[in-house]
């Protein structure tokens, strides 16, 4: 019997074989990650929990923003004027919902390996923030599955009333605030002059910026 010598194969020829060529479409997932965004790397994936109107810790009056006196900008994008991004947002919380941490790592993975440019990172909450204990200890699930992949998934939350002991995989920042989980500050300022000791500035530009993909980063950005 003649042996037939094979050669290797791409993972992503095998995924766009398996989602029959339809790549990152074949999931409900694949529509709800945003390939970063203005300021953010198109590498980094960008997935919601709620939206900036259903936002619990403006409700709770924990948002770091509100108190300084800053108004919301993922608020902001949810406006009239933009009427598809408050739909959207809600969508994503749903499908959240509907699937286990298992579930949404594979089907992240799945679309992953079909990207020309791969993501390298996975932002959670663009606008809101952890609804319940439950969102972070499945989000933290999903950021131990991504860190066998070499992929990094981190947050912002101004959640001071939650805990945050079991986070090791996710790499938090603390909206002014830091416990035991959260590695990371970030603090809004109004004027230079007011910056802590030991804290670095946000640059506003994610894309040459990694401090808050850095683990014992403390920074501030300018109220704007």
């Amino acid at each position: 019997m003649a042996i037939v010598q094979c050669k290797n194969v791409s993972l992503k020829s095998f995924a766009l074989l398996y989602t029959f060529g339809k790549g990152r479409w074949f999931t409900e997932l694949g529509s709800l990650l945003a390939d970063g965004n203005a300021k953010v790397s198109p590498q980094t994936a960008i997935f919601n929990f709620s939206s900036a109107t259903d936002c619990i810790s403006m409700k709770l009056g924990l948002c770091a923003a509100v108190k300084a006196g800053v108004k919301c900008y993922a608020k902001k994008a949810e406006a009239s004027y933009h009427p598809n991004v408050l739909p959207y947002r809600r969508r994503q919380e749903k499908y959240w919902d509907s699937v286990t941490a298992k579930e949404f790592a594979a089907q992240f993975l799945l679309i992953n390996s079909t990207k020309a440019n791969s993501f390298t990172a996975l932002r959670f909450s663009e606008a809101g923030d952890f609804r319940n204990q439950k969102d972070i200890d499945k989000a933290e699930e999903v950021a131990m599955i991504l860190a066998r992949y070499n992929i990094k998934t981190y947050c912002y939350t101004s959640r001071s009333d939650l805990s945050f002991s079991g986070v090791k995989y996710m790499i938090v920042s603390g909206s002014n605030f830091q416990k035991d989980g959260i590695t990371n500050i970030f603090k809004i300022i109004k004027s230079k002059k007011e910056r802590p000791k030991g804290f670095g500035i946000c640059s506003g530009n994610c894309r040459i910026c990694f401090r808050c993909k850095i683990r014992g980063k403390k920074t501030v950005v300018l109220a704007h």
